[in-house]
């Protein structure tokens, strides 16, 4: 007896792809990948898909929107990256990929790499051109402030704002100034200071530290706030050595958070002496003003026309005289030729009485509509004989009419018969006389000479 053969087991292209991808991310969790970025491609979904590669493979890979968004920079074709994700097989095609959640520049400097990528893409934007820079006023009564509640930022600013003008208010809104979440609270709260009717320059920033803490201000969102601020916005973020992305878009950047106190709120004592110093030169010049202009008036009140006011006032008094006269005789010519204007009109009315326009109308409508009869009734007369004449070319032209007078048509298998060589002794032809038909058998046929 012959061993039964064993069945191998057969898979569906479902199945196999199925277990394929159940290995992969059981194998796989998550991990991190290094490679360059080519054929990047956002579609209007805002997922973005590209391919991983190195020098001898690569792999597809999936950025949804949800992650793209929270990315410090925006990856382009041709860059190298660390990539964090998870592998998974995409069933529709078969083809595996890695689903990316974080993504970051490769290398040392990836930091500063992804600031210089942003402020050139915000600057091709046009978000620091200096012609949307707003004016700091130069007397604030009422400063805001966007920083730390703990740092020695605000204690800086604060006390230097008090000792250089006491009058001068000063709200802060209190941020977190580093880690997670802090770009979305300072951009929030520059949005909600522009809310605050009364307030008349805005002051963001913090104390100097690692380009790691100083990062939340390199954020797109906090450019963006600053950019679309109403209020006036000074950046006074770290050292003077520090640079950020809210310096470029702010409208004046200052070194630290102190320099930025004392270039938003002047001194009150020194504008308070120059304002004295220039007061005082004011009514200097002034009083040389009145001194130059009182020498005018003497001289002029020294003049005839103010020691004898009629020596000006009587050649006017003649030329307004005469000036009346002339007025008077322009009027009497006007109203004689509205007059005569008013009586030929009058005249032309009394010919056009609407009686007599309508007698006349009445007439030649009649007139026209007699022509318009005789006319209908010539051209169908016309008509009707064109159309006999037709008729009887016509059926002089008819087959029928040549058949009426002693002619016949013969036909042969279906076609006219013009030539006897095309029938022979036997055949059958049909005759077509005038009235009815003839089935013919042909008994002898006699040649064309």
């Amino acid at each position: 007896m012959d061993s039964e053969k064993t069945t191998p087991q057969i898979y569906s292209v479902s199945e196999i792809t199925g277990d394929v991808k159940s290995i992969l991310e059981s194998a796989f969790d998550s991990v991190w990948i290094e490679g360059e970025i080519s054929n990047l491609r956002i579609p209007s979904s805002q997922h973005s898909y590209f391919i991983l590669k190195d020098d001898s493979s690569q792999i597809r890979c999936v950025l949804f929107k949800g992650f793209r968004a929270g990315l410090k920079f925006q990856p382009e074709d041709g860059d190298q990256v660390l990539l964090f994700g998870r592998i998974t097989v995409y069933e529709s095609r078969g083809d595996y990929q890695v689903i990316v959640e974080r993504i970051e520049p490769k290398g040392l400097g990836a930091l500063q790499k992804a600031f210089e990528k942003l402020k050139a893409r915000l600057m091709q934007e046009g978000l620091f051109n200096e012609d949307k820079k707003k004016p700091i006023p130069p007397f604030p009564w009422k400063v805001g402030v966007v920083t730390s509640a703990t740092g020695a930022a605000v204690r800086d600013i604060i006390n230097i704002i008090h000792r250089r003008n006491p009058k001068v208010s000063v709200l802060v809104y209190p941020v977190k100034v580093q880690g997670e979440g802090a770009a979305e609270e300072i951009s929030e709260a520059i949005q909600q200071m522009n809310k605050i009717n009364d307030l008349d320059v805005l002051i963001i920033g913090r104390g100097g530290g690692s380009i790691e803490d100083l990062w939340a201000f390199n954020e797109e969102v906090v450019a963006r706030a600053i950019s679309e601020s109403t209020l006036p916005v000074v950046s006074a973020v770290g050292h003077e050595i520090d640079f950020t992305i809210a310096d470029f878009a702010a409208d004046l950047r200052a070194p630290t958070p102190s320099a930025a106190a004392e270039l938003v709120v002047p001194i009150l004592d020194e504008k308070l002496q120059k304002l004295s110093i220039l007061s005082e030169q004011l009514l200097l010049v002034l009083q040389n003003k009145v001194d130059k202009y009182s020498d005018l008036l003497k001289r002029f009140i020294e003049r005839r026309f103010f020691k004898d006011p009629m020596y000006i006032m009587q050649p006017q008094t003649q030329r307004l005289d005469d000036l009346n006269n002339r007025l008077f005789r322009g009027l009497e010519q006007w109203i004689l030729l509205q007059e005569q204007k008013l009586s030929g009109m009058i005249h032309q009315l009394v010919h056009l009485i609407p009686t007599k326009n309508i007698y006349q109308l009445k007439e030649k409508n009649t007139l026209l509509l007699h022509r318009l009869v005789q006319n209908v009734h010539s051209t169908i007369r016309l008509d009707r004989e064109r159309f006999d004449g037709v008729s009887r070319n016509l059926n002089a032209l008819s087959p029928l009419a040549i058949l009426d007078r002693g002619y016949s048509i013969t036909s042969f298998q279906g076609k006219s018969l013009t030539k006897s060589n095309r029938i022979k002794q036997g055949d059958s032809i049909n005759v077509r006389l005038a009235k009815g038909q003839l089935d013919c058998i042909v008994d002898k046929v006699i040649p064309s000479k």
